[in-house]
């Protein structure tokens, strides 16, 4: 096998809008750690793998596709073996123009943003790929307990907000593989782990890539080798000290950060790819003793795959077009009273967006549509025992432990926020008897199609649909 890794700064101007808190108060104002994205391409037997980790809220279609497109015409592999992971950083700048109430200056930053992210990813991933040289690699998994199900029932009103459910489902998993030259020196290592990148909340005003910055800095002063980070799973888990309540929450991040750096180094340095244990040997000194000699690591076939497609998931059914129509309004008149309230402008944006999306569900109603879907990007990847799953959504911990559990693999990662990010993915026990009603504003995101511009949100049988097909994906790679 082969293998190269290569970093690019893709840290944005500062005063461009950060995404990640709807009602942030105010744009970005300085940088407490770079952004960056890290490259990581596998070669072997005629194929080849990339793997990009980067510090942004997610890297949304169309830019995925094109990237990974790219990649992909130049690396000379497919695009489906090209794996785009956002770190989910909420920290990050806006990825999307379709905040209608942002200024034209914004418009222009986050365009032009966007236009160089595309060709750092590219520029990386060409590098990364000149750095290939012979390598080993190997994979274990730790456990780290930094985050907690945030999916917390009100006993008062019955329904779900977003808090703490210590008894809710929680993935503590530590996922790593480890890439040495042929010296057993490392190359890269690659870690995952699932939950929302939010300890600095969004009172901090500095683009940051949140706990992920201080973990990777732990591991790589320790290798002297780059590190990357994959989000798994986080849709519905949050840090175990919370969302950031202050202007500076940054303790928490660094202790964060350093427990799941220090178990990621742990795992990685139980791993070895050169030597291995040999056969025991009885020698004679004073007494009889006994040892067991490093031996070289024979070489054997790492073999890689890649299989994806595009699942069309389900929504629930729109409304009427006069509930359509009376939702607009609704949502018109909730932004003139808080208008006239005069309430600041980060607090207006929540009203903003509401009204944004209840005229494109008008749109869609109108324009004659009764079943409505959404097009999910889903991927396995094989890297000899290991495989890895992966979803462009914010999907929630229960359907990473489902993918997982049905795996054909021994070893099973599962990603998401992935090639894309269409919204949150709830699972089918999370949707309340009656259903999400478009009309109300809930407190828990797990239907918050509004932040995503979904029309609605998916229907419950779509995450059965999602599981399903990935493991299906997995099992072309045996």
């Amino acid at each position: 096998m082969q293998a190269g890794v290569f970093r690019v700064d893709i840290t944005p101007p500062v005063g461009i809008a950060m995404c990640g808190y709807l009602a942030r108060e105010g744009v970005s104002k300085g940088i407490e750690r770079p952004l960056t994205a890290t490259c990581l391409v596998l070669a072997s037997g005629g194929a080849k793998i990339v793997i990009f980790g980067c510090d942004v809220m997610g890297v949304f279609e169309p830019d995925a596709t094109i990237v990974r497109q790219g990649v992909a015409q130049f690396l000379g592999t497919t695009p489906e073996s090209v794996l785009i992971n956002a770190s989910h950083t909420h920290c990050g700048p806006t990825m999307r123009r379709d905040y209608s109430w942002e200024s034209h200056q914004q418009h222009a930053m986050q365009d032009d943003y966007a236009d160089s992210l595309r060709e750092s990813l590219l520029m990386c991933a060409m590098e990364a790929n000149k750095r290939l040289q012979p390598a080993r690699l190997g994979t274990g998994c730790g456990e780290a307990w930094i985050g907690i199900n945030r999916r917390e029932l009100d006993p008062e009103s019955g329904k779900v907000f977003l808090g703490e459910n210590p008894g809710g489902p929680m993935d503590p998993t530590v996922g790593v593989i480890r890439v040495d030259d042929r010296g057993g020196r490392p190359i890269a290592t690659v870690f995952s782990y699932g939950c929302h990148t939010v300890t600095m909340g969004p009172k901090f005003l500095s683009l940051s890539p949140d706990f992920p910055g201080p973990a990777r800095e732990l591991v790589e002063h320790a290798t002297g080798a780059p590190s990357i980070f994959l989000q798994a799973a986080g849709g519905n888990i949050n840090p175990i000290t919370g969302i950031g309540a202050t202007e500076d929450d940054s303790a928490d991040m660094i202790r964060l950060g350093n427990i799941l750096g220090a178990e990621v180094l742990k795992t990685a340095m139980a791993i070895r790819t050169d030597k291995r244990r040999g056969e025991r040997v009885i020698f004679q000194s004073l007494t009889r003793n006994s040892m067991y000699p490093w031996v070289p690591m024979e070489d054997r076939e790492m073999r890689l795959g890649a299989a994806g497609e595009t699942a069309d998931l389900p929504l629930v059914d729109p409304p009427a077009v006069e509930d359509a129509r009376g939702i607009v309004a609704q949502r018109e008149k909730m932004l003139d009273e808080a208008r006239k309230e005069g309430r600041p402008v980060h607090q207006l944006a929540f009203f903003h967006r509401f009204v944004d999306w209840a005229r494109f569900l008008l749109r869609e109603v109108e324009s004659g549509k009764r079943k409505l879907t959404v097009d999910v990007t889903l991927q396995a990847l094989r890297i000899g025992d290991l495989a890895i799953a992966t979803a462009a959504g914010e999907t929630v911990v229960e359907l990473g432990l489902r993918v997982k559990a049905a795996s054909p693999f021994a070893e099973t990662l599962f990603l998401g926020y992935s090639n894309g990010n269409v919204g949150y993915l709830p699972a089918a026990e999370h949707y309340p008897p009656e259903g999400w009603s478009p009309w109300e504003t809930y407190q828990v995101p797990d239907m918050l199609c509004q932040s995503y511009m979904l029309p609605m949100h998916p229907s419950p049988e779509a995450s059965g649909i999602l599981v399903d097909r990935s493991v299906a994906l997995l099992r072309k790679l045996l």
